[in-house]
């Protein structure tokens, strides 16, 4: 009896080949898993740190870029500030009556004496612009080179009252030929261009940022006059 017990107890604690088998497939589906899942990791992870070098190092020049622009304009606007400072400088010198090589009124400029009427006349018509010009010895500006350009749209930035100027430039005498006061034509000086162009806008205005527009010429406006000091 105690022999056929422990003989029933020897036959429980075997195991049979099928019953190993599964067990051990069991064990290598998880290591391959376990490895998988480790190499995938390790992916991700390399590819994390390589995509943040990239965002990193982009950002980077990003921001060196902005700051590179924050200072250009910056320093431009520091250029203006000191141009706009010279020309009301030299204004008041020139009104200095032991430096009175213009009238009264009137800026100095490179050997060229200015006037401009914001604030000293009524607006007028281009004509009427023209003929007090003509009454003060000058005409109505030509200008000549972008310099000059310059000097005339730092006054413009000054008195901020200026919606254009009327400038000596006009087509009135053949559509389409835009003639300044003495005779030149329009490129005669240097490349300019006209904008808002058509029949019935003979007559030349200067805005802001050196733009020269036709306009009609019944008009009324602030105007430059030029002369030789």
């Amino acid at each position: 009896m105690e022999s056929s017990v422990r003989s029933n107890e020897d036959d429980t604690e075997k195991e049979t080949p099928g019953d190993a088998a599964p067990c051990r497939t069991c064990r290598r589906t998880t290591g391959v898993a376990v490895v998988m899942a480790t190499v995938i990791l390790v992916m991700a992870l390399i590819l994390s740190l390589v995509l943040f070098g990239r965002w990193a190092s982009s950002s980077e020049m990003d921001q060196t870029s902005k700051t590179k622009h924050r200072r250009l304009r910056e320093r431009l606007q520091q250029c203006q500030k000191k141009r706009s400072d010279l020309n009301l400088m030299l204004h008041n010198v020139t009104r200095d009556s032991r430096c009175n090589v213009c009238p009264d009124g009137w800026l100095w400029w490179r050997h060229h004496c200015y006037f401009f009427s914001v604030g000293l006349q009524e607006n007028r018509q281009w004509n009427e612009s023209g003929e007090f010009c003509q009454q003060h010895n000058s005409s109505l500006a030509v200008i000549k080179d972008s310099a000059e350009m310059e000097f005339i749209t730092g006054v413009l930035q000054n008195f901020s009252r200026f919606p254009f100027l009327w400038v000596g430039l006009t087509d009135s005498k053949q559509e389409g030929q835009w003639l300044w006061s003495d005779g030149a034509n329009l490129h005669h000086y240097m490349p300019v261009t006209m904008e808002w162009d058509a029949d019935h806008r003979d007559c030349a205005d200067l805005r802001g940022g050196g733009s020269l527009f036709a306009a009609d010429c019944e008009e009324y406006g602030p105007w430059a006059c030029k002369r030789e000091s």
